[in-house]
């Protein structure tokens, strides 16, 4: 597996791990409905993380576009919350969905991981 490739995953399991370490963090104070207003952007992460546990054996292209869509969701929705944030915390949030997600993003579209998940079987 290429570098870039085995970087992209560990940031993605990085983001999946700090995920529950920040909803727990702000869920104090919560209602249901805010809770899940957290908890939604997450879901999506933790969904391309378990993407992320293909990577190494037969993934193929369609592994790394999905991936690449869905973080495209969670990159919107962080901007929406960078930009509308009430509580430190919440820009702190998104701020961290950004840091990590953007250069994930990059890192599946260079010529190395192209190429991997182009391979031959």
């Amino acid at each position: 597996m290429p570098r870039q490739v085995r970087v992209a995953q560990l940031l993605l399991f990085g983001l999946g791990f700090a995920g529950p370490l920040i909803i727990l963090a702000l869920q104090d104070g919560l209602t249901s409905f805010g809770l899940g207003d957290l908890m939604a952007p997450w879901m999506l992460v933790w969904v391309c993380a378990l993407l992320a546990l293909r990577y190494g054996g037969g993934a193929r292209n369609g592994v790394r576009l999905t991936t690449i869509v869905v973080l495209v969701f969670v990159l919107f929705g962080a901007f929406n919350d960078v930009f509308g944030s009430a509580a430190p915390g919440e820009l702190v949030d998104a701020a961290l969905r950004i840091v990590a997600g953007l250069p994930v993003i990059v890192l599946l579209f260079l010529p190395e991981a192209t190429a991997w998940f182009d391979r031959e079987k």
